[in-house]
């Protein structure tokens, strides 16, 4: 956590907690070197992960591996299964179960499960966690890869994660796998805000990203952190890597 500061306000105190939360899509953790890497030098508070993978009787779960290295608490969820050398060509080619993880330095009161959509098993991971007086509700998701082409499913992904969405105290982070000018993230927006207001590009760091996308570079945004509107944050940062596909966005939080 970044420096507690002590606020005066007419003889009155008042304690503000610096979070540092993180959100990255780690492409199954097949450039994991690069990641821990990257953990160990940033130090989030909070981490929403994306494509966690783990082998099918639980062993080798990339969010375990960071947590048990850098200490932090951990809640996952799988949602499908793939074969890796569909997606990951530097893994060994074995079924895996995907889906989505919340890392945090601070204690994890609570944890649950919303599904999006039945089709494509689509999930956020939700964590509570007590901070400052505050019980905040972190969500990690990942919303339905079309190829940024518009899709009633992953509409109908975005308006579930809307209609979960506490109205208070609430942080979203994910990848959307939707450009700013997308449904998902309009429909998202109309109920909580954006942290960051200049949305560039965070994928594609590597050109076999997607197969049938064939990215050329980095040239499109896809990951975004949201908060209810009650929250205050600070700067917005995407940090260059090549721990992933994706670059890995974080936000301060004022609490």
């Amino acid at each position: 956590m970044d420096e507690v500061v002590t606020l005066h306000y007419n003889k009155r105190e008042t304690i503000m907690m610096n979070l540092k939360v993180l959100s990255w899509n780690i492409w199954g953790g097949q450039h994991l070197p690069e990641i821990l890497e990257f953990i160990e030098k940033e130090r989030p508070d909070v981490i929403g992960l994306q494509e966690v993978i783990e082998d099918l009787d639980g062993t080798n779960n990339t969010a375990k591996i960071i947590a048990e290295k850098f200490g932090y608490e951990w809640f996952f969820y799988p949602t499908y299964e793939v074969d890796t050398a569909r997606l990951y060509h530097l893994l060994k080619p074995r079924m895996v179960r995907m889906g989505n993880a919340i890392l945090s330095k601070l204690p994890i009161a609570k944890t649950d499960v919303h599904q999006l959509s039945e089709e494509k098993g689509r999930f956020a991971v939700e964590a509570v966690i007590p901070a400052n007086g505050k019980e905040l509700h972190f969500y990690s998701t990942h919303l339905k890869h079309t190829h940024q082409e518009s899709s009633e499913l992953q509409d109908q992904q975005a308006q579930n994660l809307a209609e979960i969405m506490p109205k208070e105290n609430a942080v979203l982070m994910g990848d959307f796998n939707a450009t700013p000018d997308g449904n998902p993230v309009k429909i998202v927006g109309g109920v909580m805000k954006s942290t960051d207001a200049e949305l560039k590009p965070t994928w594609s760091v590597y050109p076999e990203g997607c197969p049938v996308c064939k990215p050329q570079g980095l040239d499109t945004r896809l990951d975004y952190i949201f908060t209810s509107k009650d929250l205050t944050t600070g700067s917005f940062t995407i940090y260059d890597s090549k721990g992933s596909d994706h670059l890995p966005i974080s936000v301060i939080l004022k609490i």
